[in-house]
């Protein structure tokens, strides 16, 4: 009788409190708990932002290769490029290279 009695009032809640402690301590710190569950958020919403960067870009790039379309071809577009290129200027053009024109914004920023 003594034995039953100690196991209902002592062991058995002691039991599911060892239970419950464990089962809590796994809920919030295992690798699939609660902050894990905060960094995969976390990840999900940079990784979001990196995939709206790269949507942006892409859209950019499918405009220029319409516009670069021989059914749709824009002659202002196809003679920057051939000028981009090839390197041809016309007259009267004013041509500043690259490095120029870095050290000018350069300059102007100070």
């Amino acid at each position: 009788m003594l034995r039953i009695r100690f196991l209902l009032d002592i062991a058995f809640p002691a039991l599911v409190m060892c239970l419950t402690a464990i089962l809590l301590y796994s809920a919030v710190v295992s690798d699939t708990g609660y902050r894990a569950l905060a960094e995969l958020r976390r990840d999900a919403s940079e990784k979001a932002a990196v995939l709206d960067g790269l949507t942006a870009r892409r859209q950019e790039l499918e405009k220029r290769a319409n516009l670069l379309n021989s059914k749709s071809l824009d002659p202002d577009l196809l003679d920057e490029r051939i000028r981009a290129i090839l390197g041809y200027s016309r007259e009267g053009d004013v041509v500043i290279s690259r490095r120029e024109l870095d050290r000018l914004l350069e300059s102007s920023e100070k």
